[in-house]
Parts: C-alpha cells; sequence; structure tokens
C-alpha cells in the first residue's frame, strides 16, 4: 500500500524514526527537567542536583558570555549564588523537622548545558521519613519536572515533582529482624526444652526412689 505521494508507508515510518533519533540530543539541551538524588548517611542527608541552568528565569546574570552555557569561569564567579538560590528553592524536612543545608556548591567538573547542585544537611535520616518540597518551577517554568532518586541503605525509591504535584515523602526501609535475636530466641528455647527435660527427669528418678524405699519398707 502507498500513500499518494507515492511514498511507501513502511519508508515513511523508517524517515520519520530516522529523524526522531537524531532530533532527541538537540530536544534533550532544552527538557524542563532535573534530576535530584537524596542519600541519607550516618552524619549527613547529601542532596544532587543536576539541571539545565538555561531554563533559571535568572540566567542572564550568570552568563556573562551570552552564549546560553555557564563555563568554568561563570561557575567560578557566580556559583555559590547560584547554588544558595537553587538549593533554597528545595524545602526538606526528616521526621518534621525542617532541615538546612550547612553547605552549599556547584561541581566544577560539570559545566556547560547542564550543572550539578550539591548540599549536605547536618542529620541522620536513614530512619525518619523525608519530606522534599520543591519550588523551582517559580524559578524556570511552570511546566518543569523534576525526578527524585532516593537511595537509603541500598533500598532505591522514585518520584516525581512538578507544579501539580510538589511534594513527596519518602519512608525509611523496613529493617528485618536481626539474625542474632532469632539466634537467641532459638537458644532460649533449647535451654528452656532441656531444663524441661532435666526437671522431668529429676521428677521420674525422685519417684523411683520413693517407691523402692516404700517397697523395703513393706519387705
Amino acid at each position: 500500500m502507498t500513500l499518494h505521494s507515492g511514498v511507501p508507508i513502511g519508508l515513511r515510518c523508517l524517515l520519520v524514526a530516522c529523524f526522531t533519533v537524531l532530533t532527541l540530543p538537540a530536544a534533550a539541551h532544552t527538557l524542563p527537567i532535573s534530576y535530584l538524588r537524596l542519600v541519607p548517611a550516618a552524619d549527613y542527608l547529601h542532596m544532587e542536583l543536576v539541571f539545565n541552568p538555561f531554563e533559571l528565569a535568572f540566567m542572564p546574570e550568570l552568563d556573562d558570555n551570552k552564549d546560553a552555557e555557564l563555563d568554568p569561569n561563570e561557575l567560578g564567579a557566580h556559583g555559590q549564588a547560584l547554588a544558595d538560590r537553587v538549593a533554597g528553592a528545595f524545602k526538606l524536612s526528616a521526621g518534621g523537622k525542617a532541615l538546612r543545608p550547612e553547605t552549599t556548591g556547584m561541581d566544577p567538573d560539570l559545566n556547560g548545558h547542564h550543572v550539578r547542585l550539591r548540599a549536605h544537611y547536618k542529620v541522620d535520616a536513614r530512619r525518619l521519613p523525608l519530606t522534599v518540597e520543591t519550588e523551582l518551577p517559580a524559578l524556570t517554568s511552570a511546566s518543569h519536572l523534576t525526578q527524585v532518586t532516593y537511595v537509603n541503605a541500598g533500598h532505591q525509591q522514585l518520584a516525581q515533582l512538578d507544579p501539580h504535584s510538589r511534594k513527596v515523602t519518602f519512608q525509611p526501609p523496613v529493617e528485618p529482624k536481626a539474625a542474632g535475636s532469632r539466634a537467641g530466641l532459638r537458644r532460649g528455647a533449647v535451654f528452656g526444652l532441656a531444663l524441661f527435660a532435666v526437671t522431668a527427669l529429676l521428677v521420674v528418678i525422685g519417684a523411683a526412689l520413693v517407691w523402692g524405699l516404700r517397697k523395703q519398707r513393706i519387705q
């Protein structure tokens, strides 16, 4: 079957697919999306955000050479202000207690179309519910999305923040019962059973002795 233009449907589909694949890299630079990663540890909660600075409403204040990217020199000059402002767009709380970052900064090794923010919160949130609320669309665009990855004790949870759902709460993973506790219970059960057996044996021996003494008296 052919189209009115004379181009077979199969060939047309192939051309469309090729065009889509070729245009994906260009589109990736303009997608209104950022990637947030949260990792609670013993001393700190670590936050990492990869985003496209071109989306920021205040990008003209940072882009000194007006090339729609942030190069190492621009990150060096404006990185701390950028980190503080973007980190401030996220409200984090652990166990209902609001958190404030102890340190924030931009990763100098990632620059250009995408940059990486790192922030560290002085808290042990491994066993606490962690709530994240975003106001990043106010700094970027109303259609901005944030893909969130929460990693706690090797367990991973995923979520998406957008203008219609700006808050998510991650629950800590349920800890399995310690093997030592189960072994202790088993040892206690074995000890109790052994004690019962010894007691029963003593009762039997005692009864036998009483019966023997009574038999001797009768004789």
